[in-house]
């Protein structure tokens, strides 16, 4: 009897462990462009004469627009931007956005935040404790953005991708403490800090 149930608490010892390195490597996945747009020589977004950050078509996919490395111009100005993230790309296509980063956050410097950025800082420790032992990517994806007079904000669908893991907005919030409109708000808010705003 006692093999009997050692056989089957050591099958559910693998499965749960099988589960566990499973959701592990999909929190902890890089996509598949960080490498080439991570590399020093990898182009900045473009920029029109104003400074505004330019849209451009993707290479081999009609219809499909990018910024590519857009975090590079808000770099300039902060150089913890440059420190923490390493590259950044969003892409709208067929009325949809994905737009993220790959970030290091073991360089954000705490002593540079403000005290609810601390406690966001601190929460999203807790609640994702690998986001800050490795590179991560932290990304939002948006089926129905709305967007008007070139900003776009969060549609009622929006969702919080680290990895390959995706989170609905309101889970997300909830993990973090704080309700959707904060998260909404906070998303939309490093958005436009990095320049990233409606394609034409």
């Amino acid at each position: 009897m006692w093999k009997k149930l050692a056989i089957v608490l050591l099958v559910v010892l693998l499965l749960v462990g099988g589960v566990v390195t499973y959701l592990w490597l999909q929190v902890t996945a890089l996509p598949d462009w960080y490498t080439e747009l991570a590399q020093e020589g990898a182009p900045a977004a473009a920029e029109d004469a104003g400074g505004k950050l330019q849209w451009q078509p993707a290479e081999g996919q009609a219809g499909r627009k990018e910024l590519r490395n857009f975090h590079r111009k808000a770099a300039r100005s902060s150089p913890e931007v440059k420190e923490v993230i390493k590259a950044s790309r969003a892409t709208f296509e067929d009325g949809r956005l994905e737009a993220g980063v790959v970030a290091d956050l073991r360089k954000l410097p705490q002593d540079k935040l403000s005290g609810d950025q601390q406690g966001l800082f601190e929460r999203a420790r807790q609640s994702f404790p690998s986001l800050t032992e490795r590179d991560v990517y932290i990304g939002v994806e948006d089926p129905s953005p709305i967007v008007k007079d070139g900003r776009v904000t969060m549609g009622p669908s929006a969702r919080v991708k680290i990895g390959k893991f995706t989170y609905a907005l309101d889970s997300a919030a909830q993990k973090l403490g704080m309700t959707p409109d904060q998260l909404r708000g906070e998303l939309e808010k490093n958005m436009r800090e990095l320049g990233v705003e409606a394609p034409n």
